[in-house]
């Protein structure tokens, strides 16, 4: 049996909570029929269980769930206990959704014995999940195809949300029949990822679904039918190790005038990728191209790219286009790229600036960096110049062997007036070989508004915490007398040196 609902007053909740409520909570419903225990005793503060799932309400309006495993206070209020059949069944509809919308399937399923009128509540649950803790807390040696179709066969009412990413799903036509059961009209967010076996042929009834906000594919064959004007309302798109048309992909992302994120992992190769988005604001991309074109994207501030190097050695390497490209963005603030992608700006001379100017970036890093390449290094810092208002820089370093001649050439590099807005610098997987010092040196000597300098030790190369590089660079001069020298590991966290 379920146990009564509890009344309770000045509950302290999580910081999120208290702001989105701005009073104190009212009533809280616990789901789990196996936890037995009452919160019915006037103690000052009660341990939330952490299986069961909480959900919070105050004055009739959904304040959220509440994160279980936590200590929360309160004082019990007289007549604390409160009939279920009186409160539960006179709750308005939509605050019914919203609890519903919390929780999963599984306890969305199993409110139906809470009273007679909560018996088919849950078939117009707005939301509907097959997930990971769905499969391990409820499918047991039930079959997962026809539980799906008896689901989404009982469903009523509007459903916004379907997301279908259990372990060990396979591509089969009982997909296809499961999307062609969702609502066209009222669907907002759809998450379809196939773990195993073959691509997965999308059906064309995914082209209907118009009110889409969110879409997420993995591991899909993603091919708009002739004629499709695109999804006029996506926000979020997410395709992972999904097969695309290139030639055609950049036009439907053109004809998707809302859309704000964009993420590619690991898709088809691209010889040419084309990004068009007048709302675009994050762009992440892991993967292979051999040029890109940004247009028409005055708000794109946030871009990742992560390429192959066996890619990139059979000739697909980042360009100086994709700087140009890059540059003509009007927003960019952030941007991530591997370091040695920049061995291309070599072939263009890699001079101490480029030729354009990455005026508004604000936030670099540069990882898998390779300081035994004295390209790399050269392109890097010929890059970090053409930064001008540069203010966060991360690099992370990848290296095997000691090359002199990188060395020499970062001692030969005097400082840099460009950046004079630099003001934090994280070096992650030091080894402190020579090359990685006289890069710190260089930076320490050129950042004049530098505050924080947070060194990481590569733990596989130094063996005494790095105490003694720390202590060496301790001595180098720095243009900022503000500038704190900060070493950072998982044992000790920050400490100043």
């Amino acid at each position: 049996m379920y146990r009564p609902i509890h009344k309770l007053s000045n509950l302290r909740l999580p910081e999120e909570l208290n702001k989105s409520c701005g009073a104190k909570i009212d009533i809280i419903f616990r789901w789990d029929a196996r936890d037995e225990k009452r919160i019915s005793r006037p103690t000052s503060a009660c341990l939330v269980p952490r299986q069961p799932p909480w959900v919070a309400v105050r004055n009739g309006g959904l304040v959220g769930p509440v994160r279980s495993g936590q200590m929360y206070h309160f004082v019990r209020m007289k007549g604390a206990v409160i009939s279920e059949a009186d409160l539960l069944t006179n709750l308005p509809n939509n605050i019914i959704e919203n609890i519903l919308g919390c929780l999963p399937l599984r306890d969305v399923v199993r409110t139906s014995i809470l009273s007679r009128e909560w018996r088919y509540k849950w078939l117009s649950c707005p939301e509907i999940v097959f997930d990971f803790w769905f499969d391990q807390m409820f499918l047991g040696d039930h079959k997962l195809e026809p539980l799906i179709y008896q689901i989404l066969k009982l469903q009523k009412g509007p459903l916004l949300k379907f997301a279908l990413q259990v372990p060990d799903l396979k591509s089969s036509p009982d997909l296809d029949q499961w999307v062609r059961m969702l609502p066209n009209n009222t669907l907002q967010d759809l998450t379809l990822h196939v773990s195993r076996g073959e691509t997965h042929k999308l059906n064309s009834n995914l082209f209907a679904f118009q009110n889409l906000r969110n879409l997420k594919l993995y591991n899909c064959v993603f091919d708009p039918v002739p004629g499709f004007k695109g999804f006029s309302k996506l926000v979020n798109l997410e395709l992972q190790s999904v097969a695309l048309v290139p030639e055609t992909f950049g036009k439907f992302i053109a004809s998707c005038p809302a859309i704000e994120r964009l993420r590619l992992i690991h898709c088809t190769n691209f010889d040419f990728l084309e990004i068009t988005g007048p709302r675009l604001k994050y762009f992440e991309f892991h993967g292979v191209f051999k040029s890109v074109s940004f247009k028409n994207c005055p708000v794109l501030s946030d871009v990742k790219l992560t390429f192959s190097s066996m890619d990139f050695k059979r000739g697909n390497r980042f360009s100086l286009d994709l700087v140009k490209s890059l540059s003509c963005l009007p927003a960019l603030e952030d941007l991530q790229l591997q370091a040695y992608a920049l061995e291309d700006l070599v072939e263009h001379g890699a001079p101490n600036k480029l030729p354009v100017s990455l005026s508004t970036l604000k936030n670099l890093h540069l990882s898998d960096m390779y300081f035994e390449k004295i390209e790399e290094i050269s392109c890097a810092i010929c890059f970090i110049r053409s930064c001008p208002n540069l203010q966060r820089l991360k690099i992370t370093a990848f290296t095997f062997d000691v090359v002199d001649s990188v060395a020499d050439f970062l001692r030969s590099q005097t400082s840099s007036e460009s950046l004079s807005q630099l003001k934090t610098v994280k070096m992650q997987l030091f080894s402190g070989i020579e090359a990685e010092m006289e890069f710190v040196k260089y930076l320490l000597a050129s950042a004049t508004a530098l505050e924080e300098m947070t060194i990481t030790p590569h733990g596989g190369s130094i063996t005494d915490g790095g105490e003694s590089i720390l202590n060496e660079i301790k001595q180098y001069p720095r243009a900022s007398p503000s500038a704190a020298i900060l070493s950072s590991d998982k044992s000790n966290g920050k400490k100043h040196i």
